[in-house]
């Protein structure tokens, strides 16, 4: 019978690399010969989730604290510690950090390239470090925030598109150069201030913000202070019919001008578009 040749050193660390991060724990864990070659290799993932002493990545997960896990999963998440420490290159889609205050609140310290990332309730000064430059811009950043915060941010900037989620003040929202912000439930007087912000120091084409609410009636009764409010600015026009609340469009220059309208249909939303 013909013995099969081993896999070549490349085509281990081919294999190796983007074989299941779980199947790859498990096996490696076996070998030290295949730890040597692991450690020089980047570990891939689809989510790393991080909640003060609480670690996931993808199903395996690390609690120092938890004594209600499964035998199973204790073990697992041994293993899932002792295979990070000391981990330089960790690529995962998403990141999710939720209440960590202090670098205290990170189990183990990485260097991620991720391509989103959430903070929830989280300090972005003590997450920003463990994030490899190299990845800006994100793709999508999400930002659940449950005081007044300054968002005029570099991480910010540097993101394709942006989520705010939050009843608290954003201080700095309006000088955003982002093309794409979604906002949930803002009072008017913050829509006032990018309108304003926007018509003083231009915007650029192609920008669209969303602001949702949750009844038509609450979108409603936004759109028509709105109205009130700008209905006397240079340019304005009550020409956007073709939505279902009715809008208004200010010339911003030359050559752009921004569109104020509601969508009711299946979602609640103001949009404030640039074009």
């Amino acid at each position: 019978m013909t013995m099969t040749p081993p896999l070549s050193y490349p085509a281990l660390k081919s294999v190796l690399e983007y074989v299941k991060v779980e199947k790859r724990i498990h096996i490696t864990s076996r070998s030290r010969f295949l730890q040597r070659i692991d450690k020089t290799l980047p570990v891939r993932a689809k989510l790393i989730y991080i909640w003060r002493d609480y670690l996931r990545l993808d199903s395996f997960l690390f609690a120092e604290k938890n004594n209600h896990l499964r035998a199973e999963d204790k073990k697992n998440g041994k293993l899932l510690m002792n295979y990070l420490r000391g981990r330089t290159n960790v690529d995962v889609d998403l990141a999710v950090f939720t209440q960590v205050k202090t670098s205290q609140d990170i189990p183990v310290k990485l260097d991620l390239k991720i391509s989103k990332l959430k903070s929830d309730d989280s300090n972005l000064e003590v997450v920003l470090p463990m994030i490899n430059p190299s990845c800006f811009p994100l793709t999508d950043l999400s930002l659940i925030i449950n005081e007044p915060s300054h968002v005029d941010h570099r991480i910010v900037h540097l993101a394709k598109n942006v989520t705010f989620d939050t009843n608290d003040d954003l201080i700095g929202l309006e000088k955003l150069p982002n093309k794409s912000v979604y906002l949930r439930v803002r009072p008017i007087t913050d829509v006032v201030r990018i309108i304003t912000y926007w018509m003083q120091h231009g915007k650029e084409v192609g920008t669209e913000f969303l602001i949702f609410y949750f009844t038509t009636s609450d979108l409603r009764e936004v759109m028509t202070k709105l109205q009130e409010e700008f209905h006397k600015a240079p340019e304005y026009s009550e020409e956007i019919n073709k939505h279902v609340l009715p809008g208004f469009s200010i010339q911003l220059s030359s050559m752009s001008k921004l569109l104020v309208y509601g969508i009711g249909t299946h979602v609640n939303e103001l949009v404030l578009k640039v074009v």
